[in-house]
């Protein structure tokens, strides 16, 4: 094993043991045990089959009353799901593990470019210079 692959190993150790890997295993745990989430969450998939099975028709075919009733009953479905605690627990716990990972692919991208990727948060205090200002 090469010695970057070897660093790549214990970094990768070290995420697992993160507090982001911790809390996203239990939130998705709590979100796959949530019986009623997971009906709306089917419901909501079955749903967005068959409403691609209707734009997989020809124009002249598509039953455009089908159409707005899918699109009324997954908003629905959407906002039940969306305002759900379990789901909104996992969602937040996805977006922290992802937000670890790109800070970690940033500074392996600064170490070897020697560059910070640019966020512009359009704050200019939270800012390290961009030029445009």
């Amino acid at each position: 094993m090469t010695r970057i692959i070897e660093l790549a190993h214990a970094l990768g150790d070290e995420i697992a043991k993160s507090e982001e890997i911790k809390n996203l295993e239990a939130a998705k745990a709590a979100y796959e045990k949530n019986a009623e989430l997971q009906a709306k969450m089917s419901e909501y998939e079955a749903d967005r089959m068959l409403l691609g099975e209707e734009f997989s028709k020809n124009t002249d075919e598509m039953d455009e009353k089908a159409i707005a009733d899918i699109r009324a009953r997954m908003e629905e479905l959407s906002a039940v799901i969306c305002a759900n605690e379990t789901y909104v627990a996992f969602a937040n716990a996805q977006k922290a593990m992802n937000d670890l990972m790109a800070e970690v692919n940033n500074e392996i991208k600064f170490c070897i470019t020697g560059e910070r990727p640019v966020t512009c948060t359009h704050d200019c205090s939270t800012c390290g210079g961009c030029g445009s200002h």
